[in-house]
């Protein structure tokens, strides 16, 4: 069979034509959605036209890679060959879409968010988002028609033989330009200008093909207690054991109290540190504002999870991370919290979610730790109103003031005895829905400096959540003050995590929440300006109950330490776990370690890049050992 090279070539090339369009289109769509949705206007053009440059070597890399295919399929049938290419263009331009879609809604690029969670959560993800599926299956079916048109375009002309030469010797220098390209420019890449896709695709390889180990050597765990020289390790079976440090770091701040105290932990979504200060010029939460003034308040204080699955087992436990997050393990292994502990010091134990505690696995959590009482959307009086959203109507759960008022009810059927009482909040999450919309609107209005109207325009339904949270926060404390108990109570307020809707300043303050420790036994309020996670949480609360309480371990497996420095300075180390469930993310001392780049941390959390290979390597290391240590404590069931 005599092939017929050149008449393939020129098909080839013609083709190729489509894909420059199409690449062409995606970034100019890409602009402008980013322009619309979020405060960034003319910064994004100059990232945008690099990543054209980039896309179009990349795709040339790939259609030059496929050449040698198409010419073979081209000489056996050229209707098929071409219907091949089409189809195969039609797949990457969906896929790109949703992929870039989820990047526009988050500004993250999409990683591997889809191998870790289940299809119910990802399902319940969706139909509780602000994404309006009717906007966005039309805007794909006018890109599709739009790739059509271009199609049909070269069926009708196809490039002469000269042009067709010169795209192809295009296509061939792509390849040593693209790698040529990548080493020059990487440093100067960024979230946009980066493919999409490609990040994607790598992250998913990466993912399915390489693996961590799920045991732990001797020497990794040698390596891991050298970075804590501070706990005095007992046992390398379980690595993670050491012996209580029982100081009562926080004993001087409070008066005695008669009886056992109460514990209310307020986990407030998506509540970011710098929303309880003056945000965009504004107090949008003067309520909070007044609190932490009141308060033992820690404005270096962060969380351990990009998203939600990560704070209940960090706060309650200073627990491992696991694969993808404690509460997500196949099994759960043996491990100590304050639930477990204070259950066994007669507290009733209680957790209070207006949403599904299903969601993340929190139930679960829960159930394992003997909870007394577990109640979410499916156990509220019929008396409050339901938050339906979506076409499909889906049920969400109840707003936050809803939640406080259902739970106080409750607990006033509950026989009197000390209480650990959980919260998780929700109306500063997706769907972000609000009953009395318009009044909330009419007082973020009220906020707008002229400076930063655009900025409120722009995240109005985002930012009127955070009112109306600060209102149900108001409501509850000043409900509680009513009971008798109310003296008796020691509260604590923190964020799971920031809000990702609104732009963060930089990747370190995706994790930067406040901790507010509050109670009418405080004798002194103070503002603490050390760095902690929610890791020291649980073993300061122990250690402050231990002369009203007759249990307590003596040992202890919390990741943290405690809340105040009890003798000399010693090094705060502590991974983060980000969206996609990756622990790549690290704090050590002052430095910050995120996605290859080391960053020095000041005194305002701004972050700035370093060279220094040395201490980027011991940084590495540092992270590894951890993660090692994380996944084969968790998996192995040797926690405890």
């Amino acid at each position: 069979m005599k092939l017929n090279i050149k008449g393939a070539v020129q098909s080839y090339t013609t083709l190729a034509l489509v894909v420059y369009v199409i690449i062409i289109i995606f970034r100019i769509l890409e602009a402008i959605l980013i322009a619309i949705n979020h405060e960034i206007g003319v910064s994004v053009i100059g990232s945008e036209l690099l990543g054209i440059c980039y896309d179009i070597l990349l795709y040339n890399t790939i259609l030059l890679l496929l050449l040698p295919l198409y010419l073979l399929v081209y000489n056996i049938n050229k209707k098929l060959s071409g219907l091949i290419f089409m189809g195969l263009v039609y797949m990457l331009t969906l896929a790109h879409f949703v992929i870039l879609k989820y990047f526009l809604y988050q500004l993250s690029p999409l990683d591997v968010f889809l191998y870790n969670y289940s299809v119910k959560e990802i399902l319940f993800t969706l139909k509780t988002s602000d994404t309006s599926i009717f906007k966005n299956l039309f805007l794909l079916l006018l890109l599709l028609a739009s790739v059509s048109v271009c199609f049909k375009i070269t069926r009708k002309k196809v490039l002469n033989n000269k042009f067709s030469r010169v795209v192809l010797t295009f296509i061939s220098v792509s390849l040593p330009l693209f790698f040529i390209g990548n080493s020059i420019f990487s440093e100067k890449t960024n979230k946009f200008s980066e493919n999409k896709s490609a990040l994607f695709i790598t992250a998913s390889f990466n993912h399915f093909f390489n693996r961590g180990k799920e045991n732990s050597t001797n020497s990794d765990i040698q390596a891991y207690h050298r970075l804590y020289p501070q706990k005095k390790f007992i046992d390398a079976l379980y690595p993670l054991v050491y012996k209580a440090n029982r100081t009562n770091v926080l004993e001087k701040y409070f008066e005695p109290f008669d009886n056992k105290p109460n514990i209310v932990i307020l986990i407030v979504e998506g509540l970011n540190d710098d929303f309880i200060h003056t945000y965009q010029g504004t107090m949008l939460m003067p309520f909070l504002n007044k609190l932490k003034d009141e308060s033992l308040y820690w404005n270096r204080c962060f969380t351990l999870g990009e998203r939600s699955f990560a704070i209940v087992p960090c706060i309650l436990g200073g627990l491992p991370y696991g694969e993808k997050g404690f509460t997500l393990l196949d099994k759960l292994p043996r491990h100590l919290s304050l639930v477990s502990v204070l259950n066994a010091n007669n507290y009733n134990t209680a957790f209070f979610d207006g949403q599904g505690s299903w969601f993340h696995r929190k139930d679960r959590f829960f159930r394992y730790n003997n909870t007394d009482l577990i109640v979410d959307n499916s156990r509220f009086s019929e008396k409050y109103k339901k938050i339906i959203v979506g076409d499909d109507h889906f049920f969400w759960g109840y707003n936050d003031k809803d939640l406080f008022h259902q739970s106080l009810e409750i607990i006033d059927t509950l026989k009197a005895q000390s209480r650990l009482d959980i919260y998780f909040t929700g109306t500063s999450h997706s769907p972000f829905a609000l009953d009395n919309n318009d009044y909330y609107s009419s007082k973020l209005k009220q906020h707008v400096l002229p400076q930063n109207e655009k900025f409120f325009t722009t995240y109005a339904k985002y930012l009127k959540t955070i009112l109306f949270v600060n209102d149900a926060l108001e409501g509850f404390f000043s409900d509680y003050k009513k009971r008798d108990d109310y003296r008796n109570t020691i509260f604590i307020i923190t964020g799971d995590h920031p809000m990702t809707e609104i732009p963060i300043a930089n990747s370190l303050k995706r994790y930067h929440v406040p901790l507010i420790i509050f109670s009418e036994k405080l004798k002194k309020h103070q503002t603490f300006t050390n760095t902690v996670s929610h890791l020291d949480v649980s073993e300061t609360l122990l250690n402050l109950l231990q002369n009203n309480i007759s249990i307590i371990p003596s040992v202890s497996t919390s990741l943290g330490d405690l809340l105040i420095s009890t003798g000399k300075h010693t090094p705060k180390r502590f991974a983060f776990m980000n969206d996609n469930r990756e622990i790549v993310d690290y704090y050590s001392d002052g430095y910050y370690l995120s996605d290859n780049y080391l960053y020095e941390v000041d005194s305002c959390l701004s972050i700035k890049e370093i060279k220094n290979t040395t201490l980027k390597t011991t940084l590495t290391n540092e992270l590894n050992t951890i993660k090692k240590i994380s996944l084969s404590t968790s998996v192995n069931n040797k926690i405890i």
